[in-house]
């Protein structure tokens, strides 16, 4: 049986074919990388959008797109997002790409196995006595920052380019709703799949009294069953759900917890190597889309912000300006091309996308991010009935699972290159808010496609005037500089 850690994070994929893991549970149609199946799915959707896509220029051959698909998403996703058809290009890639999906060993498609008639999993609950208020806080800056406070700080981070504006906006309008009594979620339910991850908002919504299910293949932790500033209910399946061997079993186990009743999903369950990033998506995708017309009024993630997404005027303005005041050093690497080559962006037409996307990740998490997450969120968000969508990026976070050594080298020295990262409980709680203002406002559910990606916390990624990919280089030496010591664990990887 498959064991799926909920980490979630800036996370490394093996580049390796994933059929060894995958002989039972949730896999690919067939052996071969991650990212084979992504440049697969992708390049489905070009043939049947060749005007649209020919500026995307991607590679026929999947060797050629596995060294070059840094740079050819971007490409991608700006000449999709410029196109009239957007949409129907989305629906395209998102369909290619879960048909290549299946449940191993019989090789059946995963949509059929997850709305097949099955059993819940047997549950247990935990009714909590707190007075059902969330009060918004987060740990900024050393210290719990709530109220005036805390919008003035998050306000800190617009300015500093760490943030969009709709941030500050969002904690703002959450500030202000909850005024001294605090946002009652008393009798809303939510499914939240991965709910031991670090960046998943579980506790928020407890805190604010709703009806959690907990899907992970980790029991709530005794500390958390124990506390009594909760309140609402936490229900959960004792020694924990696998999504990838007992997909259906998890669809029923939602079902049940519904009532038939609209509910929101979270969808936070992550792991990394043998593709599991991907494998793990397409399971809680296909778990939002078997379940019954109408259960679900709402649907929250969290985007990378190594996902290649479309830049706001305001975020070209503030790349331009950090291009600008660029210290002497940096531009000196800049010109030596030790950045990489061009802006941090490229254009195609009126539109321009992010160059944030780090090749070391691997394919099968930007199998998951763009694919999984973005493009399956606008599918959503534009189906009929439509599904409201909260997909709001988080800043890089330094959680368990960043255990490649080029990362812990190059967060080390990002600071240098104005990259700013969080801890995992300041992204929890800053983006779990961000979610909640999200479910909360009719004015922010009701945004159209081009606005779904736009309330970002990149940490600067989304400003930066160079290419992420090579920048990370520069990064791993400045921080190797700093500290020496970390040669040893970058020579053993």
């Amino acid at each position: 049986m498959n064991v799926v850690d909920s980490r979630d994070g800036i996370a490394v994929c093996e580049a390796h074919p994933v059929a060894a893991d995958t002989d039972t549970g949730i896999g690919f149609v067939d052996a071969g990388s991650a990212t084979a199946h992504l440049h697969a799915a992708l390049h489905d959707a070009a043939s049947r959008f060749r005007n649209e896509l020919a500026a995307a220029e991607l590679p026929d051959d999947p060797a050629a797109f596995r060294t070059s698909y840094a740079e050819v998403l971007p490409r991608f996703e700006a000449a999709r997002a410029g196109s009239s058809q957007r949409v129907e290009i989305a629906r395209a890639v998102v369909a290619a790409a879960n048909e290549r999906l299946v449940m191993r060993p019989e090789g059946t498609p995963v949509g059929e196995v997850v709305a097949r008639p099955a059993d819940p999993l047997p549950t247990e609950v935990r009714s909590f006595g707190g007075s059902g208020r969330l009060h918004p806080r987060v740990a900024l800056d050393g210290a719990d920052r709530s109220g005036a406070e805390l919008v003035d700080h998050v306000s800190a981070m617009v300015a500093r380019g760490s943030a969009s504006a709709s941030v500050a906006e969002a904690i703002t309008w959450l500030v202000d709703a909850a005024g001294s009594d605090g946002i009652d979620l008393t009798g809303r339910r939510i499914a939240i799949l991965g709910a031991a991850a670090e960046l998943a908002p579980t506790r928020l919504w407890l805190e604010g009294g709703a009806h959690v299910l907990w899907i992970d293949v980790a029991d709530p932790p005794a500390d958390l069953l124990e506390r009594n500033d909760l309140a609402g209910s936490l229900r959960w399946v004792p020694g924990g759900a696998d999504l990838l061997t007992d997909p259906d079993r998890v669809r029923a186990t939602v079902d049940e917890f519904a009532e038939g009743e609209p509910i929101d999903l979270g969808l936070y369950a992550y792991a990394g190597g043998r593709a599991r990033e991907w494998r793990l998506t397409a399971a809680m995708n296909a778990v939002v889309d078997a379940l019954p017309t109408g259960i679900v009024q709402g649907v929250a993630m969290l985007l990378s912000p190594t996902t290649c997404g479309v830049l706001t005027e305001a975020e070209l303005a503030a790349e331009a300006g950090r291009l600008a005041g660029a210290p002497r050093w940096l531009r000196m690497l800049a010109r030596l091309h030790l950045l990489g080559s061009g802006a941090g962006h490229t254009t195609v037409g009126d539109v321009a996308a992010n160059r944030g996307v780090v090749s070391i990740q691997g394919g099968s998490y930007q199998g998951a991010q763009y694919v999984g997450k973005m493009l399956a969120a606008e599918v959503w968000a534009t189906t009929d009935p439509p599904i409201s969508v909260s997909a709001n990026t988080a800043g890089v976070s330094l959680t368990s699972s960043v255990q490649h050594p080029v990362f812990d080298i190059a967060f080390a020295g990002a600071k240098a290159l104005q990259i700013e990262t969080f801890a995992p409980a300041t992204t929890a709680a800053l983006n779990g808010l961000l979610t909640l203002r999200d479910r909360l406002d009719p004015s922010s559910a009701a945004r159209p496609p081009e606005e779904l990606f736009t309330t970002r916390v990149h940490g600067g990624i989304y400003v930066a005037p160079y290419p992420i990919d090579p920048a990370l280089r520069v990064a791993a030496a400045i921080g190797l500089m700093r500290d020496p010591g970390r040669v040893a664990a970058l020579v053993r990887r």
